[in-house]
């Protein structure tokens, strides 16, 4: 894997919170503000992960959504930088199914690691689709907040021609997550 690294700009987010007044009393959308986040990357690690999430997609065992996903990730407290695989598993009793994300997070801490480093994932949406088709539901990205630190980069693989996909941190992927201080 080739160790040339550039550096991306996440822009900075600036939403101002919104009242609204109601004959009940004032509902409140809260607004949020991320600071510009420049981060070093290695494009060829992010197209490996994203090729090898791809990859497990094709091992994913959906027999009732037809949805096949595939993970990939690395872990910020793993030397070797193992890359770490996992494919969606359904079960006919939908609450026993496993999304790819959190098979390869379960293996990745099963192995002894705790942060995300950097994680791919890749779906059966199509690549002209919006990004919402692709992106881990809301239970993956509780699990992936869980594990995140403060630099881990998400990527969602569009699957088109020349595109590695869109990249996030775990701010963007959930705002607002839950977080118990540890």
């Amino acid at each position: 894997m080739s160790t040339d690294a550039v550096t991306i700009v996440l822009p900075a987010v600036d939403e101002p919170a919104v009242a609204f007044g109601t004959p009940a009393g004032r509902l409140i959308l809260p607004g949020r503000a991320l600071p510009e986040r420049r981060i070093p990357i290695r494009p060829c690690l992010i197209s490996d992960l994203t090729l090898s999430a791809r990859e497990a997609a094709t091992r994913a065992y959906a027999p009732y959504s037809r949805f096949a996903v595939g993970a990939a990730l690395i872990m910020a407290d793993d030397p070797a930088e193992r890359i770490f695989q996992g494919c969606n598993v359904e079960s006919a009793s939908y609450g026993a199914t496993i999304c790819a994300e959190r098979n390869a997070i379960q293996s990745a801490v099963a192995a002894g690691f705790r942060r995300i480093a950097l994680l791919a994932v890749s779906t059966a949406a199509p690549a002209d689709g919006p990004v919402e088709g692709r992106s881990p539901c809301g239970l993956c990205r509780q699990v992936i907040r869980e594990f995140a630190g403060a630099d881990t980069l998400i990527v969602l693989d569009s699957g088109a021609e020349g595109t590695i996909g869109e990249i996030v941190d775990v701010d963007r992927l959930l705002p607002w997550g839950f977080c118990l201080e540890t």
